[in-house]
């Protein structure tokens, strides 16, 4: 049953895709409330499914999200997917953690949005996977029924740098994401180099087919251009620099001891599943091998695929997935299974 499931889900997000976006929603918080998008499966609700965006343009409307809860909702479960702020503005903050174990915790009690008051499970990619696993490290144990990670972090230090160095990455957003955050900490507020990377990012995250950051750069000033180009284009220096200004966060030692799961995955207690593509040039699949290791020495309940299947998170459909589908459908299952065994 559990394989179907998750072949099922393969299916409804590579052939038959649906993105339509749900309803919009609030949420409350304890002090504010945020907008959230709801799909209500057709028949009887299996569970509840909280789904994080990743690091995206789009934010919490992006389309492959809405293909995912769509496919999810077809095969019972209810889903939401919250706004949240700083993950939508692609910023880095370990504040977002606390945020993301509070919608967690409101989904939880909250009538309207979970009406059988299910646990919810929840599911999340990159970055975002990493900081959703350290928020409900934080959290009492049996917050959630089933986790399930695409692509996530262990050790934080030694990602972003594989993710600023790594030349076989073609795909430079995750670069500039992490410019975007850390930059002004080595050179100051430079609001030119600001509007070239937040250009860059647009021209990539929106898929523009006529980029705007050709024109922006001719019109910049010089000393600022020189610096992006090199810190476009040179990759050891883009490391200095970034590494660099990493270290100069106020509070450093606080923001590495908050955003390294390495030191609080054995807190982690509910099943979890943890999806890597094998050839991930963005975070390198090592990273979940690494968080496996720590995980099954407290929970008896991970399950890991490394699927060839996957790029950054993304299905890759060829004449290879027939070798590897099964995999991927038994992880999918064991994460459906788990939400029901656990609800």
């Amino acid at each position: 049953m559990s394989f179907y499931q998750g072949f099922n889900l393969i299916l409804r997000t590579s052939i038959l895709k649906n993105s339509r976006l749900g309803h919009k929603r609030e949420l409350k918080l304890s002090m504010r409330n945020i907008p959230c998008l709801l799909h209500v499966p057709p028949k009887k609700e299996r569970g509840i499914i909280i789904s994080f965006t990743g690091f995206s343009m789009s934010g919490y409307k992006d389309s492959r999200i809405a293909i995912l809860n769509n496919a999810f909702a077809k095969m019972g479960y209810r889903v939401i997917t919250p706004k949240i702020a700083s993950i939508d503005a692609l910023e880095i903050d370990p504040d977002t953690l606390d945020e993301i174990a509070e919608v967690i915790d409101s989904v939880s009690g909250d009538e309207n949005l979970n009406p059988n008051m299910f646990r919810p499970a929840v599911f999340a990619p990159s970055f975002t996977a990493g900081m959703m696993s350290l928020a409900i490290a934080q959290m009492p144990h049996q917050s959630v029924s089933s986790m399930c990670l695409i692509g996530t972090f262990c050790d934080f230090e030694n990602t972003i740098e594989f993710a600023l160095t790594n030349e076989e990455n073609t795909d430079d957003y995750g670069m500039h994401v992490l410019m975007k955050n850390f930059l002004h900490y080595e050179i100051g507020v430079n609001e030119n180099m600001k509007k070239l990377i937040q250009t860059a990012l647009e021209d990539n995250g929106l898929k523009r087919k006529s980029p705007w950051l050709p024109n922006l750069l001719k019109t910049t000033d010089h000393e600022t251009v020189e610096l992006y180009h090199n810190l476009r284009h040179d990759t050891e220096f883009r490391r200095k620099m970034i590494m660099g200004s990493w270290l100069k966060i106020p509070d450093f030692h606080a923001w590495r001891d908050r955003l390294d799961l390495s030191k609080h995955a054995h807190k982690i207690t509910c099943p979890i599943t943890m999806i890597h593509g094998k050839s991930d040039v963005v975070i390198p699949s090592s990273e979940s091998i690494l968080l496996y290791s720590l995980l099954k020495e407290h929970n008896p309940n991970i399950h890991l695929e490394l699927s060839e299947l996957l790029d950054h998170g993304d299905l890759k459909v060829g004449l290879g997935i027939f070798k590897s589908v099964r995999n991927l459908a038994r992880a999918f299952g064991y994460f459906l299974k788990q939400i029901e065994v656990n609800r």
